[in-house]
This record gives C-alpha cells, sequence and structure tokens, in this order.
C-alpha cells in the first residue's frame, strides 16, 4: 500500500519549476557578485624551532544568479580603513576571474608576519568592484579580516635560557580547602639545568607531597622536562622522587604539560602536571580534586 501511494505521488509532480529554472533560462537575467566568507579572524604561529608561520587563506567571491555565458572580472582595493597595509601581505592576484558557466573563483592571501606589528590585531578591509553587478548590499562588496601577529620572543640559546632558580609566581591551588585548612602551599621553587634542548629540573612538587600528602622526599627529585622553540614545555611520565611514610619508602612518578614566554624581563614558565603511583592511570591531584582548585598541581614560575 505504501508503495502505490509513494508512486502515485511521484506521477503527480508538478515539474514546470524546475524546467523555468533550468531548462529554460534567461541569460539577460541580473546577477550579483559579493564576497564569499567576508569576516574571518586568525593568528599567526610558530614552528617548534620558533620561526614565524604566516596566515595563508583564500580571498573568494561568488556570484548570485544565473551563471554568465561570458568571464566576469572582479576587481580588489585596499579599503583607506584598513590597518593592515600593503606591506603586510601578499596575494596571488589583485582580481579574479569566474569562469563562463561559473559561479566563483578565489585567490591566494599571505601575511607577511614579520611585518606585522608584534602582539597587535590589524584588520584588512579589501572592497568588491564587479561594475554594474557588485552586490547591492554592503556587507557583500566589503571584505574584513581580523589577523594577529601574536607576541613571541624566541629563545636565544634555546634551553640555556632557562636554567637558574625559579619562583612560584601563581600557584593555581592557592586559596583551595586543603591550603586554607593547613597553610601549606601546593607549589615551590625549583632549580633547572640545561641539558641539550631538555631542562633537567630539581625540587618540584616536594611541597606539595611533604604538605598534602604527609611524607617528605628522602631520594630523587630531579626530573626532564622538553623544551621546544614555538613555546611549549612537555614533562614525558617519568620517575621523580621516593618518600617516606610510617617507615616504608614510596616512588612517584610526574607528567605534565604548559608554555613558556620570554618576552617580559623575566622568562616564565607555566604549566600543570600530576603526581603518580607508578603504574597508576590516575595521578593525586585528580583523585583528591575536591581538595583542590581542580585536577592539577602547577602555575606559573619566573626566573630569578
Amino acid at each position: 500500500m505504501t508503495v502505490a501511494v509513494l508512486a502515485t505521488v511521484s506521477c503527480e509532480f508538478d515539474d514546470t519549476n524546475f524546467d523555468l529554472l533550468h531548462k529554460d533560462v534567461d541569460p539577460n537575467a541580473t546577477y550579483y557578485v559579493q564576497f564569499t566568507n567576508a569576516a574571518q579572524s586568525a593568528e599567526t604561529g610558530v614552528t617548534v624551532t620558533g620561526d614565524l608561520i604566516d596566515i595563508e587563506t583564500t580571498v573568494a567571491v561568488t556570484l548570485m544568479g544565473v551563471p554568465s555565458s561570458q568571464d566576469i572580472s572582479v576587481n580588489f582595493t585596499l579599503d583607506p580603513s584598513s590597518t593592515m597595509t600593503s606591506a603586510m601581505f601578499t596575494m596571488s592576484a589583485n582580481s579574479i576571474t569566474i569562469p563562463a558557466g561559473k559561479t566563483s573563483g578565489s585567490v591566494g592571501f599571505k601575511t607577511v608576519a614579520s611585518n606585522m606589528p608584534v602582539g597587535e590585531t590589524v584588520q584588512l578591509v579589501l572592497n568588491l568592484d564587479a561594475g554594474a553587478n557588485s552586490s547591492p548590499n554592503e556587507n557583500g562588496t566589503k571584505l574584513v579580516y581580523n589577523l594577529k601577529r601574536i607576541e613571541f620572543c624566541p629563545l636565544a640559546n634555546g634551553s640555556a635560557d632557562f636554567a637558574g632558580t625559579w619562583s612560584v609566581t601563581s600557584d593555581i591551588n592557592l586559596g583551595s580547602t586543603a591550603v586554607t585548612a593547613n597553610g601549606w602551599f601546593a607549589e615551590n621553587g625549583f632549580s633547572a639545568v640545561a641539558n641539550g634542548n631538555k631542562l633537567d629540573v630539581t625540587g618540584l612538587g616536594e611541597s606539595f607531597i611533604a604538605g598534602f600528602w604527609g611524607e617528605p622526599v628522602v631520594a630523587g627529585g630531579t626530573f626532564t622536562m622538553d623544551v621546544a622553540g614555538n613555546g611549549i614545555v612537555t614533562i614525558p611520565r617519568q620517575y621523580l622522587y621516593t618518600t617516606t611514610y610510617s617507615g616504608a619508602e614510596y616512588d612517584y612518578e610526574i607528567a605534565g604539560s604548559g608554555t613558556w614566554t620570554n618576552c617580559g624581563s623575566k622568562p616564565t614558565l607555566t604549566f600543570t602536571y600530576d603526581i603518580y603511583y607508578p603504574g597508576d592511570a590516575e595521578g593525586l591531584a585528580l583523585s583528591y580534586q575536591s581538595y583542590l582548585n581542580g585536577p592539577f598541581l602547577g602555575g606559573t614560575f619566573t626566573l630569578n
């Protein structure tokens, strides 16, 4: 019964409108051209070696209406309100040709990040000109891209720039239930020694394990942190230290990640981590996060 009903509906379908749109096209019908995705926001990046990565995208236009039987030329001009100058970007062409029978076209766009102001967002404002066929909607003929060169200061000597003693400037668990009740700090300062593109860090987490956990460190205390040139630091999971409790010794591991900055008066490290029993998937901070401000230890540290 269902099949019979569907067949009946199909046979009675009036496709007159479809025929008018696709088989009886008026070649002189009005069409307009406008920008496609005329508003975008993006930031430059950094490679793992610390080099700038330019923003690459497209400037695209769309034909609104029946495809033309002739090529359509679309020109671009930099609007006077643009805070991005011509020295800050390149385009593969200053115009787009929409081929006959087609409805869109695009050109490549790429920033020249080295010529952009550091840490500021600039606006690229382009105007579209397709003559009488420009979109009557101003939003369709004006492109606005908000583009930013991130503030990034590469290391001059790799991880050696981070060698020395570090102080806690922001403890993510300061003010937590455990800290308030017991008067201890989850974080303490530490020392770091350059080791190739790594840092050998000594002393991190000892305040937490002795204060919150109640187990003083009796051995170890040094781990290796990877330092990448793009501002990322990683603490691969590894042995951290050995503690003692009621005459027995316990080993712990550490794992974490974060970022470094080098643009202020002193370098800073901001990272989170957790401390684990060997082989456990869940760390101490995660297990006891109800006493802390979240499932991690960590904060921001400044080189003295």
